[in-house]
């Protein structure tokens, strides 16, 4: 049976060029960097080189990079070590759990918090972030993409807003990094947060972006690795295919964003031209992140349906341990929760073809059309 995976946007394939790099170094090198022999030295290149190389995507200096386990520790990473007992920080509802549940730890511990709501298309607002600014306000952070729509935030206005009220400013750019452009030089942004199993490298490396200057304690301790902020040995493998990942993401990235984008729209027409009862969510989304509501079509058994066709997609995030709740990202843009059962996320990435999204149009169309009861 074919089987065609769309759920970029939870995790993407390790592509060929970065998986064989990382198990040439995995096999090759194996050298603790904080080691003053050739060995660990030679480990110690490779993962400077990959700091250069992420650096090189961000237009930032290497040393602003600094290596962490995964974008969830990243994000942990710049709250907990930035906010304090009094501290008050803006951020908004529909962020990832890794925001979300950490604030909630903070806001327990004396942290005051502002969880500010999307409009209905999707996007935080800068006047929204303004609106909610306070005295000891500290730090702003909101997500660059949101991960179950696909909206892209005004992070360049916020950022800019911030910097003029000497406010630190943080965003989760999981998953904008590697599809579309980002330039620190462009955006003061004082922390951002990475993953390289969203731009087809590996899962379990991340890393966070700490402009120069930006004066953040560690929140863990230990061997004093990555400048005394993130201890423990590097995972040399994983760093060095993030970093391939990374550079190859932006190779060709204004044409991988316009063939999925036209892939994208492709498919969406097949739905229409088949009369199919559906509206998307969210405005000003990345190629390739369709949020669609089936009206009186339970996601949880579109998913399993499509599932068993030999099409993956998603119902909400797949980042909370394969919970089954009502996505609260839709409802913070205002959707009902009964809208919000029936909305389903598909996410295509630089591998679909043209045939790939007829097979999906066409599974989704003969499923939906059978429950929406349109003849074909």
């Amino acid at each position: 049976m074919k089987n065609i995976y769309c759920d970029i946007s939870a995790t993407t394939p390790l592509s060929v060029e970065v998986a064989e790099y990382m198990h040439q170094i995995q096999m090759k090198v194996f050298g603790n960097p904080s080691s003053i022999h050739r060995f660990g030295q030679e480990s110690k290149a490779i993962l400077e080189k990959s700091r250069r190389q992420i650096s090189t995507a961000l237009n930032c200096s290497p040393g602003e990079i600094y290596f962490t386990g995964c974008g969830s520790e990243s994000n942990n990473m710049a709250l907990q070590a930035l906010l304090k007992p009094g501290d008050h920080v803006i951020s908004s509802s529909y962020e990832h759990p890794a925001i979300l549940k950490t604030l909630d730890y903070l806001e327990s511990n004396g942290v005051t918090v502002s969880r500010i709501k999307p409009n209905s298309n999707g996007i935080v607002t800068c006047q929204s972030v303004e609106t909610a600014i306070k005295e000891n306000t500290r730090l702003v952070s909101i997500m660059f993409v949101n991960n179950e729509v696909g909206t892209i935030n005004p992070i360049e206005e916020i950022s800019l807003y911030c910097r003029d009220n000497n406010i630190l400013f943080h965003t989760d750019a999981v998953q904008a990094f590697g599809k579309i452009p980002i330039d620190m030089t462009e955006i003061p942004v004082d922390l951002l947060s990475l993953s390289a199993h969203k731009l087809y490298g590996p899962k379990g490396v991340g890393a966070l972006f700490i402009r120069n200057g930006t004066g953040i304690d560690p929140i863990l301790f230990g061997g004093g690795q990555e400048k005394n902020l993130r201890p423990g040995t590097e995972n040399i493998p994983g760093i060095a295919a993030f970093g391939l990942a990374a550079e190859l993401s932006q190779q060709n990235l204004s044409d991988i964003a316009h063939q999925i984008k036209n892939l994208t729209d492709q498919f969406l027409d097949i739905l229409k031209e088949n009369g199919l009862d559906f509206s998307q969510n969210g405005k000003n989304t990345i190629p390739g992140v369709i949020n669609l509501t089936f009206p009186n079509v339970d996601a949880q058994t579109l998913v399993m349906s499509l599932d068993m066709a030999g099409v993956a997609v998603s119902a909400g995030s797949a980042c909370s341990a394969g919970t089954v709740n009502v996505s609260g990202t839709l409802v913070e843009m205002g959707l009902n929760r009964e809208a919000a059962a029936c909305s389903i996320r598909i996410s295509f990435g630089k591998y679909h073809t043209i045939e790939d999204i007829e097979f999906v149009a066409g599974k989704i169309c003969d499923i939906i059309s059978k429950r929406q009861g349109i003849n074909g």
